[in-house]
């Protein structure tokens, strides 16, 4: 645990930060975003034995966010100037809290996890400036799940996180306390799932029991207004219903 550091106030932004990133930093920071594209593993396995669908489908559901999905880089072209996307590095002043630099919504964030945790990045060889924004990238999404119920959570969400962090892991961060929470949310998102499939297949059953009952009082109601041929039909299928259909030619 390290001691909680000041935080120092800028002037500068996130973008204005990264508008001044050599293209030697842009390059490994494009690297460090993709390599959990290009990096697939397969997720580790439970001690769970997939004899239930629920554990099958456990188990697919890991291996699709291991899979990952696509982190888009802040940069859009480095080729003449270095253009940067304000969607990915906002416009918001930054300050300094220890070593790192973040914006101004993310400093709580980033105080507590230097406080708790240390330096996660002490391991990594990244340039300082490209460890920041990583630094950046987590924070931000703490605040997502801070600020997100798991009921609202979609898998695309879920993807995004586990995503990230797995590019922070492949960036030698030591990340496997955030893993360890994200993977409760899965679990519980999991759960919420097979809850809603439960419930939308039993208002299933009670709406088909409903729309039975319906129409057994419309076959009752009907079965009390047959006319007197219907009743004379009726009542000769009962008796001859087991005989040979010559039976009455020959014995009348």
């Amino acid at each position: 645990m390290v001691q909680k550091k000041e935080q120092i106030k800028t002037n500068l932004t996130l973008y204005d930060i990264l508008k001044s990133w050599s293209k030697d930093e842009i390059e490994q920071l494009n690297i460090a975003l993709s390599i959990a594209e290009t990096n697939k593993v397969i997720a580790k396995e439970d001690d769970y034995d997939e004899d239930s669908e629920f554990d099958t489908n456990y188990t697919q559901f890991m291996k699709v966010l291991d899979h990952g999905t696509k982190i888009p880089a802040p940069f859009e072209s480095v080729e003449k100037e270095t253009k940067v996307n304000s969607k990915w590095a906002p416009i918001e002043e930054v300050a300094s809290v220890g070593d790192y630099m973040t914006i101004q919504r993310l400093v709580p964030i980033l105080e507590h996890l230097l406080s708790k945790h240390g330096d996660i990045s002490a391991m990594s060889m990244l340039r300082p400036k490209v460890k920041m924004y990583l630094y950046y990238m987590l924070c931000e999404r703490i605040y997502r799940m801070i600020n997100s119920r798991v009921v609202d959570i979609t898998e695309d969400l879920l993807l995004n996180w586990w995503t990230s962090l797995r590019i922070l892991q492949f960036a030698e961060f030591n990340i496997q306390f955030a893993f360890d929470h994200l993977k409760r949310v899965v679990q519980a998102y999991l759960g919420l799932c097979v809850r809603k499939e439960v419930d939308n297949a039993l208002d299933k059953i009670d709406r088909d029991i409903l729309a039975l009952e319906e129409k057994r009082k419309c076959i009752i109601a009907a079965k009390s207004k047959k006319s007197n041929l219907a009743e004379e039909c009726l009542k000769e299928a009962s008796i001859l219903k087991h005989w040979k259909a010559s039976t009455l030619f020959f014995h009348e």
